[in-house]
């Protein structure tokens, strides 16, 4: 998508913050489904949308925060979120909670290699 013509300016909406979550509901080319992926390709997924993050203004503030403890051969997470960053994210409902206590994800495949990929 061109999005270099786009205002994303908020306040012209009356908002002065909000919170954003990134929700892929589809695959991207090369990659299963989240019930099929294997811990690395979760890692990978997470990293290759990393560009796409960094291409939003910086005017407009906002950090990404990931579970990913770390990334395996590729080295340490600089995004991975603190425990107490993380739960007053969820207690504000903007963060995912641990799914793997789910027995509908994990009978699906979705939390497997929790938090590996969020």
């Amino acid at each position: 998508w061109d999005t270099a013509g786009a205002d994303y300016d908020v306040k012209k909406l009356g908002q002065d913050e909000l919170s954003m979550r990134v929700r892929v509901g589809r695959n991207l080319t090369g990659f299963n489904l989240p019930g099929k992926m294997s811990k690395e390709e979760r890692i990978k997924f997470e990293r290759r949308m990393l560009p796409a993050f960094e291409q939003l203004s910086q005017k407009w503030g906002g950090k990404v925060h990931s579970l990913t403890p770390d990334f395996g051969e590729s080295g340490p997470n600089p995004n991975l979120i603190s425990q107490e960053k993380y739960q007053e994210l969820v207690d504000a409902h903007v963060m995912f909670k641990d799914m793997a206590a789910d027995p509908y994800l994990n009978s699906a495949g979705i939390s497997n290699d929790w938090p590996f990929g969020r």
